[in-house]
């Protein structure tokens, strides 16, 4: 898939003195729009290539990168990882993978999207917009709608024996609204996402945004309690992604997470399965191999409620004496491997959102958290505490708006509360590739007026 000679460039590296060495290219294309008042309000498209290069020299790394493909810019730029390894401080847990993999066949890419022109891309935009508009009165205006696509090539080899890629893509689209009423504002927001622009549901995604700041308006604060609250789809994806920070085996290494030395105890309810699974199909993060090169594959990270491991790359699994779960991350050529999550979910129950609201007699319906994602919960303590507002459930049924309240608690008791679980999982792209069903907790504590 690179047009270069890999090959080529490995003994050259080994030559110029690296013991082990591991060349990463990557090619993307990407387009982004915003449209405002059915007028395209930006439009950028990128085009980016680049080769990073890793070098061990006696248990140091070094690291260099390039988007120059000529001779003499690749031998300048493994000569300065080489360098840079030099300097560093030695380390024997820092290697390549050492083993050879089966990867999947993953059906991540489709080769009709590279068809599909601007227009049609816009379009997608404007239908959104318009829809949006004229769902309902009380829609005042459309804050921002967004189109977005990528697609990218990933080759790596190394000095081990490796030379793989995989080709992949996606595209998505989503927007925020404002409803108004009696002088009151709400917004709502809705996405949209999948490897085609057939896959993209416009007036739907419009609708959904509309609906869900109607339904807010005319909110009230509840009086301080505990009670039952039933989470979203798009709230439950945020709480996956903060529990995430906290299951990878660098933050348990560093002292970062509340899971540190738990291993195989019940942390969690015994219907609560947490999974991370970078061969799923229809997840964001979804690939063959990972930024190593180690294969991607399921890890039940919580299975019936304990917890059975954590996430590693080969760095950490190293320190740990087990293996990777093929969970090297990096943002592009520039950056070194790091562990994090792929697709990283709460698996779903069987019951219809209908049945898990039914069944409450005086709880809430979280339908809007403020801060969780940027520091609102504490990944060591795991004490969280956020803004929220939704909808109040009575005998079974919606009754109104809420807002102004906080919700509180602690992560290990958030998740062994965790009572019924949805059928419908749902990805949050907003967010990255993480995803919940609708799930009711027994108790939290809600403060109001």
């Amino acid at each position: 898939m690179s047009d270069l000679d890999l090959n080529k460039w490995l003994s050259r590296a080994e030559e110029l003195g690296a013991d082990d060495v591991e060349l990463y290219y990557q090619y993307s294309e990407s387009n982004s729009i915003k449209v405002y008042q059915q007028e395209v309000d930006s439009l950028e498209s990128a085009t980016a290539k680049g080769l990073g290069v890793r070098v061990f020299v006696d248990q140091k790394m070094g690291f260099a990168y390039t988007s120059d493909f000529r001779d003499e810019a690749l031998e300048e730029v493994i000569k300065e990882a080489v360098a840079n390894a030099e300097v560093a401080t030695a380390d024997e847990n820092r290697t390549l993978p050492q083993e050879s993999y089966d990867y999947p066949e993953l059906n991540i890419y489709n080769p009709d999207f590279e068809s599909r022109n601007i227009e049609e891309k816009i379009d997608i935009a404007y239908q959104m917009e318009e829809e949006a508009l004229d769902y309902d009165d009380k829609i005042k205006s459309v804050v921002n709608v967004n189109y977005g696509d990528s697609i990218y090539n990933v080759t790596i080899a190394n000095s081990n024996g490796l030379e793989e890629s995989y080709q992949s893509n996606s595209c998505y689209a989503y927007l925020s609204v404002i409803a108004s009423e009696d002088g009151e504002d709400q917004t709502g927001f809705a996405v949209t996402y999948g490897r085609d622009l057939e896959e993209l549901t416009p007036e739907e995604t419009a609708q959904e945004a509309a609906q869900n700041a109607i339904k807010l308006l005319g909110g009230a604060a509840v009086e301080s309690q505990s009670a039952p609250v039933v989470f979203t789809p798009e709230i439950g994806s945020m709480f996956m992604y903060v529990l995430s920070q906290s299951l990878t085996a660098e933050a348990v290494q560093k002292g970062r997470s509340l899971f540190a030395g738990k291993l195989n105890e019940q942390v969690a309810a015994e219907n609560v399965n947490i999974i991370d699974d970078g061969t799923l199909e229809e997840g964001l993060a979804t690939a063959p191999f990972d930024s190593e090169g180690v294969a991607c594959q399921e890890t039940e990270v919580i299975k019936d409620g304990k917890l059975k491991g954590y996430l590693y790359d080969t760095y950490t699994a190293n320190k740990d004496e087990t293996k990777s779960t093929g969970n090297a991350s990096r943002g592009g050529y520039r950056g070194i491997p790091g562990v994090s999550s792929t697709n990283f979910y709460l698996d779903a129950g069987e019951k219809d959102k209908e049945e898990i609201i039914a069944d409450i007699e005086n709880g809430f319906y979280v339908q809007k958290v403020s801060g969780l994602v940027t520091g609102g919960a504490n990944p060591i303590s795991g004490e969280f505490s956020v803004g929220a507002s939704g909808q109040w459930i009575e005998d079974g049924e919606i009754k109104g708006a809420v807002r102004e309240i906080t919700i509180a608690g602690n992560l290990i008791d958030f998740l062994q509360n965790i009572v019924e679980l949805g059928n419908d999982l749902e990805f949050n792209p907003a967010i990255g590739s993480f995803a919940s069903p609708t799930f009711k907790v027994e108790d939290l504590a809600i403060s109001g007026k």
